[in-house]
């Protein structure tokens, strides 16, 4: 079932028939196939991202922090993943990264005015301020 040509949709199969550790090889598979490429594919930051997201489901918030890394690397000026891993940070206890991943994530926001981002950094805030650590 594992196609090259289009592993998030292969990915996207797999994780909706319960197949999620299958779901995360194959995204694995693609992102491994690109990772010596000096100009990495325009999706990579998206493979990496779902890749995070499938892990976060399995609760393997390790692999998950490390795949929102990668998305980091390869987006270009993008919040979404650094809130992603800013999130898994904070769960981790690694708050003073988590903190760190949340204003940059909050710069970015704010010089591309994006309100979506903007509002998603006000929730991780409030929910972090609920949270005794």
């Amino acid at each position: 079932m594992v196609t090259a040509e289009n592993p998030l949709r292969t990915a996207s199969e797999l994780a909706q028939a319960g197949r999620t550790a299958e779901a995360i090889a194959c995204l694995e598979s693609a992102l491994a196939r690109t990772r010596s490429d000096k100009e990495r594919p325009a999706n990579t930051s998206l493979l990496a991202r779902i890749a995070g997201l499938h892990c976060e489901v399995v609760g393997r918030l390790s692999q998950a922090a490390l795949y929102y890394e990668e998305a980091v690397a390869t987006a270009d000026r993008d919040s979404l993943p650094l809130l992603a891993l800013a999130s898994v940070r904070w769960r981790l206890g690694q708050v003073g990264s988590a903190r760190s991943c949340l204003a940059r994530a909050e710069s970015m926001a704010q010089s591309s005015s994006d309100a979506e981002a903007l509002k998603m950094v006000a929730n991780l805030r409030a929910e972090w301020a609920s949270d005794d650590r």
